[in-house]
């Protein structure tokens, strides 16, 4: 039964959401000064199809939870769904947990059922489910997730549901489950994502490399030009970043802070990205 499961199978590819919500710049008099910002901050509410905050969970209404979603245009942004429970807080009865449940119609719900016994990082399978619905044995907070392996084959381990990195005990809240019969794109913790050089963009195609809460890490790029409207850094195409000022972001080039190559044109100046060494971005 283990190999037949495909639920939350990513057809053998990881889908990595945006790594980060906007550079934070350093406090200063001069227009682009962020604020704090988290990491994968979803913006709420802005141009590129993110309508509510998915780490922060902010901007649905109650009985709702903002999850990622593939938008109509092939791009990614976040939405607010209904559904029974939250599969990060676990807000089901004592004994019960919140999952994703597969239903004979076809579709997948996130309901309360049974909690499970296999625990994170171990592996898993089908639980015995009641008939019409299909779940795994893992406990609560964690879903079975399908990962390649050396030899060529799949196995099954329970991964950590999270909305944040804040949320993972290892790794990062970087890795989309997709899952049959539902728009909802649920996160697990991945790996740390791979650092890099923001100026060298040593990342392999066609990752670029992004400043992030963390430090530069290599990111599926985006290709929105200087001066366009954005949520996430790697919206911005490569050797940019997405630079919020009074919770809106703007693309923005990326330069060597104090001083250096590469500099900042037309006047602007080189504010640094917090936590990221010597990398700023160009602030008119």
């Amino acid at each position: 039964m283990l190999g037949l499961w495909v639920a939350g199978c990513d057809d053998g590819e990881t889908v990595r959401p945006p790594t980060d919500g906007g550079t934070t710049l350093d406090s200063g008099t001069d227009a682009g000064d962020s604020g704090a910002v988290d990491a994968g901050d979803g913006g709420g509410g802005g141009s590129s199809g993110f309508a509510c905050n998915v780490p922060k969970q902010e901007g649905c209404a109650a009985g709702q939870n903002c999850l990622y979603t593939d938008l109509a245009d092939g791009g990614t942004g976040s939405q607010c769904f209904a559904g029974a429970c939250d599969v990060v807080r676990q807000d089901c009865p004592s004994g019960q947990r919140c999952t994703y449940v597969g239903l004979d119609a076809g579709t997948t719900e996130r309901q309360c059922v049974a909690a499970g016994t296999a625990t994170e990082g171990a592996p898993c399978t089908l639980a015995e489910s009641p008939p019409g619905q299909t779940y795994d044995s893992c406990a609560a907070g964690l879903y079975c997730k399908d990962e390649s392996q050396g030899d060529g084959g799949t196995a099954f381990f329970c991964r950590k549901l999270c909305h944040a990195t804040s949320n993972c005990t290892s790794g990062e809240c970087n890795t989309v489950l997709r899952l049959p019969g539902t728009r909802e794109l649920p996160l697990v913790c991945g790996p740390a994502s791979a650092r890099c050089d923001a100026f060298a963009q040593d990342c392999e195609r066609p990752l670029g490399c992004y400043p992030s809460s963390s430090g530069p890490v290599c990111a599926a790029q985006g290709t929105l030009a200087e001066g366009a409207a954005c949520d996430f850094s790697n919206q911005c195409s490569r050797g940019s970043t997405c630079v919020m000022n009074n919770g809106s972001g703007t693309c923005r080039t990326l330069c060597r802070t104090p001083s250096g190559s590469p500099g900042c044109a037309n006047g602007a100046a080189c504010r640094p990205v917090i936590g990221n060494g010597d990398v700023g971005a160009c602030v008119p």
